[in-house]
C-alpha cells in the first residue's frame, strides 16, 4: 500500500516538471506600459518632463517665476514665455523685451485666450479668434508641421484656437490652411519671435510624450540657438515680487533701522511685569492750605469782594473780645479811636472797616491795615 502510494506521488512530480517546462518553453515575458498618478514633484512643475528631455538631450532648462527677469534676458538663449503674463508686460518693459529679441535673442510665446490682453501679440499684429462649434467638431485631433530647419513633416495636437495676421508677415506658419494658423514665427532684427497656440498644453507633462512634440520642441530650439548646448529659459506663473521680499532686497538697512526704532518704542510703553510696589499713602493737608488755594483761585478770578467781608468779619469778632467799649461805637468813632490807639491814619481805618475794595492794591492794603489793628488789640 505504502509503495503504491509513493509511486503516485512520484508520478505527480514528474508530470507537474512537465508541465513546468512546457509553459517555459511557449511563454514570453512582454513589458507593460502602465500609467502612474503624476508624484507630487510633477504636480507642482507642469514642465517637469520637458525639463529632464532637455537635460536628456544635451541642453539646459532653467525655469523661472520672477517677472522682472523680462527687464534683461540673458544673451546667447531661447526665452520659453508662458500665458498670464499680459499685466506683467507694461510698454517699457515690452519695449525691453522687443529690444533683447531684435539683438538676436529667440523668444517663444505661447499665445493668451482671446477674451485676455496680450500687449506681446498686439505689438506685432496678431490677433486670436476661438473655432465656431461646428469648426471644432471637423477638426482634425492632429496637424502636420515643418519646423523650420526640420528634415520632415511632425504630428503635433490640433488647437482649439487660430491666430490671424495683420500688416507684418511672418516668415513660417504653421495650421490648417485658410481656416488660420496655430503657429507663427516673425524675425525682428537678428533675432526669432514664434509665437504658437497651445505649445505650453502640448510640452506639458500629459501630452509631451504624444505625436511628435518632443521633436518638434528639439528642432524649434536649436534653430538659430547662440548658444551649444541649447540654453532655455521658461518662464512660468509669472509674478511680482511681494513688498517683504522687495524690501529686502533693496531697502534691508532701512527696514532693520525701523524694526530696531519700533521695538525701542514698545520697550518705553510696555508696562512692566514684576512683583507690585506699594502704593504711597495719600497726603493730608492742613485746612489753612485748602483755605489759600481757595484765596488763590478767587484771587486769579478777580472775586476780590468775595474775601474782604470774611477778613473785616473776622477783625469785628476780635475787637468785641479785646475792645468791647470800642466795638459797640459807630464807624466813624470807631476809625478816631482805633487810630488813636495804633497811629495808623483815620482814613485807612475807615477804607479797610468799610471802604470798597475794587482792584488788588485796595484790597492788599485793606488786608494790611486789618492786620496791623489786629495785632494791636
Amino acid at each position: 500500500m505504502r509503495k503504491r502510494w509513493l509511486a503516485a506521488a512520484l508520478l505527480a512530480l514528474l508530470a507537474t516538471g512537465l508541465l513546468a517546462g512546457w509553459l517555459l518553453n511557449r511563454l514570453e515575458r512582454v513589458p507593460v506600459s502602465v500609467r502612474e498618478a503624476p508624484h507630487a514633484e510633477a504636480r507642482r512643475n507642469p514642465y517637469l518632463a520637458l525639463e529632464r528631455l532637455t537635460a536628456g538631450m544635451g541642453g539646459k532648462l532653467t525655469r523661472r517665476s520672477d517677472a522682472r527677469v523680462l527687464d534683461q534676458p540673458p544673451a546667447g538663449s531661447t526665452l520659453f514665455l508662458d500665458r498670464r503674463r499680459g499685466h506683467l508686460l507694461p510698454p517699457e518693459r515690452l519695449r525691453r523685451l522687443l529690444a533683447w529679441v531684435e539683438a538676436g535673442g529667440h523668444l517663444i510665446a505661447v499665445a493668451e485666450a482671446p477674451q485676455l490682453a496680450d500687449p506681446l501679440l498686439d505689438s506685432v499684429g496678431v490677433g486670436r479668434r476661438t473655432e465656431r462649434a461646428e469648426d471644432l467638431r471637423r477638426r482634425p485631433a492632429s496637424i502636420a508641421v515643418l519646423p523650420p530647419g526640420g528634415g520632415r513633416p511632425l504630428q503635433v495636437a490640433a488647437s482649439w484656437q487660430v491666430l490671424t495676421t495683420g500688416e507684418r508677415q511672418p516668415v513660417w506658419s504653421a495650421g490648417e490652411g485658410d481656416q488660420g494658423a496655430q503657429m507663427l514665427q516673425f524675425r525682428i532684427g537678428q533675432g526669432w519671435l514664434t509665437v504658437a497656440s497651445e505649445l505650453d498644453q502640448q510640452l506639458g507633462n500629459r501630452q509631451i510624450g504624444e505625436l511628435d512634440h518632443a521633436e518638434f520642441y528639439w528642432t524649434l530650439i536649436s534653430r538659430n540657438q547662440g548658444a551649444s548646448p541649447p540654453q532655455v529659459l521658461l518662464l512660468s506663473r509669472l509674478q511680482m515680487p511681494t513688498l517683504f521680499e522687495w524690501i529686502a532686497e533693496n531697502a534691508r538697512a532701512a527696514a532693520v533701522a525701523t524694526l530696531l526704532l519700533v521695538l525701542l518704542w514698545l520697550w518705553r510703553i510696555v508696562p512692566r511685569f514684576g512683583s507690585l510696589q506699594p502704593e504711597a499713602a495719600p497726603e493730608r493737608r492742613e485746612l489753612r492750605e485748602h483755605l489759600a488755594a481757595v484765596a488763590r483761585y478767587l484771587w486769579r478770578c478777580g472775586q476780590l469782594a468775595a474775601l474782604l467781608p470774611a477778613a473785616r468779619e473776622h477783625f469785628r469778632s476780635r475787637l468785641a473780645q479785646r475792645r468791647p467799649g470800642i466795638a459797640g461805637r459807630p464807624p466813624a468813632a470807631q476809625a478816631s479811636q482805633l487810630a488813636a490807639l495804633s497811629g495808623v491814619p483815620v482814613a485807612r481805618i475807615a477804607a479797610a472797616l468799610a471802604g470798597p475794595a475794587d482792584s488788588p492794591h485796595t484790597f492788599t492794603d485793606a488786608l494790611r491795615t486789618l492786620r496791623e489793628l489786629e495785632r494791636v488789640l
